[in-house]
Order: structure tokens, then sequence, then C-alpha cells
């Protein structure tokens, strides 16, 4: 009783001058709002509703732009244009599923461009170069290349040289294999960068023998000079 009567008379004490007191200004709370009341009665506080923010709606697949498909020869930069092709343009232009380039001269060359699941066949005595570009799950068998075969931004590659390839470039390429003949294998080199999964097949016997190439290396300074070994992991 004292504590209370002490309360009571500290609030007296700080009533203003105007007539408020040291309550002045506190929200009222209502009877409905009083939970010991609720409490008290045994009624439990209504759920409030779960509020669900509206979904985002999914952005649309973006799908790949595939120009017309193009087999032809151009004069101009004396090549073969192989481009936007896949296995159904194929079945409308070849009844064997193959793509077809013939080089009647040396100094052309095949350059194919974003072409999927096709199988692409040079024939002829030999061409300049060839290129494959932006191109995925893509077969490409040809004959002697006199400059040399470059891939580029691809990914599942395969390529056959019927007859001898002095240089392949693999660059910005995911999962590549060249097949050499017999005559190329004593010839061909490799140079290749940003790429992964490169394999060589070369003839053993009547078999075939795949050799990794190599993307893993040791760097070592000596002497103030950096030299580079493949990585164990290829020994």
């Amino acid at each position: 009783g004292g504590n209370m009567a002490g309360l009571v008379s500290e609030l007296a004490n700080r009533r203003s001058q105007d007539g408020s007191s040291a309550a002045t200004g506190l929200r009222k709370v209502t009877k409905d709002q009083q939970t010991w009341r609720k409490e008290f009665k045994g009624e439990k506080p209504k759920p409030q509703p779960v509020v669900v923010p509206p979904s985002s709606p999914k952005k649309p697949v973006k799908k790949k732009k595939v120009g017309l498909p193009i087999l032809e020869y151009q004069e101009r930069g004396t090549k073969w244009v192989v481009e936007n092709h896949d296995k159904e343009t194929v079945k409308a232009v070849s009844s064997t599923g193959l793509l077809e380039v013939e080089v009647s001269d040396p100094k052309q060359q095949v350059y194919i461009y974003n072409c999927e699941e096709v199988t692409i066949k040079v024939t002829g005595a030999k061409l300049k170069s060839l290129i494959v570009d932006s191109c995925s799950k893509v077969n490409v068998i040809f004959p002697t290349i006199i400059s040399g075969c470059e891939i580029v931004n691809s990914k599942k590659i395969a390529v056959q040289s019927d007859g001898v390839c002095p240089v392949f470039t693999i660059d910005k390429t995911v999962g590549v294999t060249v097949y050499l003949s017999a005559e190329s294998v004593a010839v061909s080199s490799f140079t290749t960068s940003m790429s992964s999964e490169m394999n060589v097949s070369i003839p053993d016997g009547e078999d075939q023998k795949e050799i990794p190439i190599p993307e893993q290396f040791v760097h070592k300074l000596t002497n103030g000079s950096l030299s580079s070994e493949v990585s164990d992991l290829y020994h």
C-alpha cells in the first residue's frame, strides 16, 4: 500500500501548470486490446493472417538466335561458309545425314559457324585452312590442310584429319577430340589456350590410342626467369 501511495504522489507532483499529468500523451489501451482479459476468459488470441509476397514473374528463357542455314562458296575470301546448321536442316538438304563441302582449289578455306549436332565432310585434295567457330557437338572430317585447323568458342567438337594437318589451334573450347592419320602423327602440333577436356587420338595398330592434352602446368621461378612443366598428372 505504501508503494502505491508513493507512486500516486509522484505522478501528482509531476502535473504541469496547464493541468496535464505525467501520463498525458500515452496511448489509451481499449478493452479489446487488453490481453489479460482474453487470458482470464480462456480466449486464445486470434492468429494474424500470413501475408504472402507476390511471386515475381519468371523471366522467359532466351533462345539462341539462329539465322538462315548457309552452305555456299564465297569468291571474296575464297572460302566455303557453313553457318546455322543443325540436324534438322541437314535432313532437308542431305540424304546421307552429312553436310559435304567439295574443295576444288588448295587456296580455298572452310569456315564453319554456329552449327550444332552435325557432321561435315570436306572432300578434295587439300585446302588452305579450316575454322570451327561457336559450334556445339559438331564433327568435321577433312583432307590435308596446308595452314592449320582452328577451333574457337565451341563445345564437344571432334575433328578428323585424313591427310596431314601441321597445326591445331584450340581456344576457349570445352571438349575436343582430334583424330590424326598415321602420316599426320609426326607432323602435327597443338596450340591451346583457355580450353579443357582435350584429347588426341592416334592409330595404334588396328586400334586407336587416346592421349589427353595437358591443361595443368607447374611454373617455377629460377634466377629471375619462369619455367613451366607439364603436371605430373600427365606422366
